[in-house]
């Protein structure tokens, strides 16, 4: 899924909501590999916490809101962290209870910085120039079975010991640093299983068969069948979804149901479901009059013409060299729109340690100097590049652009398309990827590009900017409607009717 920055959001549950943990159920566990705190200690010894960023944080707060006394369990990732996994019993920070797994260092480093991230995330994202790379070996065997592996058995055995003697258990599994904890679980749980529930949401997205059949076959034989082994796979659209499903019985002979959502293997059935995650729409609404953000519209109103914005990580998937190129097109076609428009681009580095990573922020760098070297003037840059966090500045940007790009590669949702379409004020015109998993719910209202295509790109950045007022009112009104039609709560709803349905269809 597509990242937001940093911010912090937590409120009480509305009422009348259902919860995760109902009644006589047993306990609710919740793991991902990045939790909700990070600990540290300060100059006089004492322990501090600070809170996790991003996406995924922010909608798994709103999955704990839900759960009476749930745990969260999530890998220590600082000493502070690692001293707080050897306390026997959750920690309780704010309203959370967090228990902190303490993984070998080594195996993290396999599993983290060789496995899942670039090897998953380029297959899943399709970023590999397929001529050159990837080029698979002993070493990724050994990546496999000493980190990857090693790590989800760490994730299991920690879940499993959360859970104790208790019955009916929820487990809920989170994105793909995990794929193997379902399948380990299982074994660690003996017969507790039987009863209990277990999930896996995939964040990002899913390939089609022959995308993953990149994978060596011990790898994306044995991901389908640890991920079979849950009760329910969960992506963010139905595409995926489907080609999750496309891939089982390819790979694995899985009877596949497609319309109804379900996979039958060794004698189990699985439900596939898409739940398209969202934001909490008045976060933001509180955010925008904000004095951090106030202040930082100074700045993006004083910007000259109309503004072009767009707000990301530095990560090849979200295809930020083209989105400059096809800018720089677009003055060439059109150098009328000279000193009438800026492009602010607030870009946040990313994976800075993996050679790829370091490569394409050059390339951002070197692209923007191109752009503005060639169409500049005396006293107009027509890019604007900030590689900094500064989520005050994204949020007075999302409430001034006039056009929004999002021109992911492959994105397994794209927040920043929500985000920005509850509190722009100016009526802007989203530009929008179809390979970014928003494209299924917004791209309706939407100027749809192609993300390989330059001259596409280049013509919707000009439609967008000149698109008659009314046109862009009633564009910008139903992305507005259509986000608040599925917020945060409502995703968290969809995925706990789905557990007690689960329950009650196993008896």
């Amino acid at each position: 899924m597509a990242e937001s920055q940093q911010r912090d959001s937590r409120s009480e549950s509305p009422e009348g909501r259902s919860r995760v943990t109902q009644g006589d159920r047993g306990p609710t566990v919740v793991v991902s590999n990045r939790g909700p705190v990070t600990f540290s200690r300060d100059e006089d010894g004492e322990r501090q916490h600070s809170r996790g960023a991003g996406g995924l944080v922010t909608a798994l707060n709103a999955v704990l809101r839900r759960s009476e006394g749930a745990v969260w369990i999530a890998s220590a990732q600082s000493e502070e962290d690692a001293e707080v996994a050897r306390e026997p019993a959750p920690y309780e920070v704010e309203d959370l209870r967090v228990r902190l797994v303490e993984h070998d260092g080594a195996a993290y480093d396999l599993m983290y910085n060789t496995l899942a991230n670039p090897l998953l995330w380029f297959v899943q994202h399709g970023l590999y120039n397929l001529p050159y790379s990837p080029r698979l070996g002993d070493d990724t065997r050994e990546a496999w079975e000493n980190g990857y592996l090693a790590v989800n058995r760490n994730f299991a055995r920690a879940a499993a010991d959360t859970v104790g003697d208790a019955p009916s258990a929820t487990i809920l599994l989170h994105d793909y640093q995990l794929y193997m904890t379902p399948l380990f679980l299982r074994g660690e749980l003996g017969d507790r299983a039987e009863d209990a529930f277990v999930s896996l949401f995939v964040h990002i997205p899913w390939p089609e068969p022959d995308g993953w059949g990149i994978l060596p076959n011990y790898m994306r034989e044995g991901i389908l069948e640890s991920l079979l082994s849950a009760d329910v796979v969960a992506f963010h659209t139905r595409a995926y979804a489907r080609n999750f499903m496309e891939t089982a019985a390819r790979v694995l002979g899985a009877e596949v149901d497609l319309d109804n959502g379900t996979v039958r293997y060794a004698g189990r059935e699985v439900w596939v479901r898409a739940y398209p995650i969202s934001i909490d729409p008045a976060e933001f609404e509180e955010l925008a009059g904000s004095e951090a953000v106030l202040e930082q519209e100074e700045f993006v109103k004083g910007l000259p013409g109309k503004l072009l914005l767009r707000v990301d990580r530095t990560d090849l998937s979200k295809n930020v060299v083209r989105g400059f190129e096809a800018y720089g097109r677009m003055l060439e076609r059109h150098p009328e729109m000279k000193e009438d428009v800026t492009f602010l681009a607030q870009l946040q580095p990313s994976r800075g340690d993996i050679p790829e990573y370091a490569a394409y922020m050059e390339a951002v760098g070197r692209t923007v100097e191109e752009v503005n070297e060639r169409h500049g003037t005396g006293s107009w840059r027509p890019i604007e590049l900030f590689m900094q966090d500064n989520f005050p500045r994204s949020v007075a940007a999302y409430k001034n652009y006039d056009a929004l790009l999002v021109n992911a590669v492959r994105d397994g949702m794209n927040l920043v398309a929500k985000e920005a379409a509850v509190v722009n004020e100016k009526d802007g015109v989203l530009i929008l990827s179809e390979y970014a998993g928003a494209h299924e719910e917004l791209g309706d209202s939407a100027l749809t590009v192609n993300p390989y295509d330059l001259d596409e790109q280049a013509d919707a950045i000009h439609e967008a900017l000149t698109m008659p007022e009314d046109e862009r009112h009633r564009r910008a009104g139903a992305l507005r409607e259509t986000v608040l039609s599925n917020t945060i709560e409502d995703w968290v709803e969809a995925q706990v009717k789905d557990i007690e349905a689960f329950r009650e269809k196993g008896g």
